[in-house]
């Protein structure tokens, strides 16, 4: 007589990557830039028009007599400008059929790689809304029907291509003209990649800086597949980031039956599955300066 024998290996240790570091968020959190409503205080009450004024794109250096003639010309003088902000949220989830999932596993999971992806959800709205001429009130656009008040970045980029090292050293050297502090540069990681060779980018602790003290967003928003593949690579200047986010919105939901409707209309779900969902809500703001330029990488 034949005896079955049921052998049971260990489990498997999942391996947890070291989430992306040096991201606009990162350095706006290590700034003091970071607000976070919390849940019943109205993060819709702000307006977006003007979230503070700000002198630090005056050029207050305009050259004088030492000894004027007080009947002799009028002296000039500029006005702070309201800077704008502008809202969006991002949301994600995961769901599975109920039987055999470890519920609690994919919750945990879910929370673990949104919070991990902030900051490339926000650079990513940083560089389709606020590094593009503002959305017209009224829009189709999908994400928000009006965003603010600006214009295209000023386009630094020279006739001819340039190599990325000289690109930051245009960001750097414009933001100096008209910028009163130390910028903040977005570039695709890949750039910052191929900068650290020449000691441009230096790093301290887990943030990404210029050679010159720049602050370096490279969380990942900013290396879109089909730019890197042509080889020409936008990199932009800024004053302070500031990062406003409401408090999370955690769901955890059953499919019951008939609740799933695979419908063209429908909402897609899975027949007696089980969804893990976290949103959030965000307003970004840059403070009165914004450039770009595009460098060749290869």
């Amino acid at each position: 007589m034949s005896v079955a024998q049921m052998v049971r290996r260990s489990e498997v240790t999942r391996p947890q990557p070291k989430p992306l570091t040096s991201s606009v968020l990162d350095h706006a959190e290590a700034a003091g830039n970071v607000e976070t409503v919390p849940e019943g205080e109205g993060f819709g009450y702000r307006n977006n028009a003007g979230l503070w004024p700000s002198y630090n794109c005056l050029d207050l250096l305009t050259p004088t007599a030492i000894c004027p003639d007080p009947q002799v010309g009028e002296k000039e003088f500029s006005a702070a400008t309201w800077q704008p902000g502008f809202t969006f949220a991002v949301y994600g989830g995961a769901e599975c059929r109920v039987i055999g999932l470890d519920r609690a596993d994919q919750d945990a999971e879910v929370q673990r790689v949104f919070e991990a992806s902030e900051g490339k959800g926000i650079e990513r709205a940083l560089r389709d809304v606020r590094f593009v001429a503002a959305v017209e009130p009224g829009s189709d656009d999908p994400v928000s029907p009006y965003y603010g008040e600006w214009g295209e970045p000023e386009d630094l980029t020279p006739g001819s291509a340039i190599p990325l090292t000289v690109a930051l050293a245009l960001l750097e050297g414009d933001a100096a003209d008209k910028y009163v502090g130390l910028p903040w540069i977005h570039m695709p990681r890949a750039a910052a990649t191929v900068l650290e060779v020449s000691g441009l980018i230096v790093w301290n602790g887990d943030l990404a800086f210029t050679k010159n003290g720049s602050r370096v967003a490279i969380g990942g928003g900013y290396d879109d597949p089909e730019m890197l593949a042509s080889g020409l690579w936008d990199m932009y200047a800024t004053g302070e980031v500031y990062v406003e986010r409401s408090a999370k919105v955690v769901q955890k939901a059953y499919v019951i039956p008939g609740m799933a409707d695979s419908s063209s209309d429908g909402n897609s779900l899975l027949e007696n599955g089980y969804v893990s969902f976290a949103e959030r809500m965000y307003r970004a703001a840059v403070d009165c300066y914004v450039a770009k330029v595009t460098g060749k990488a290869f």
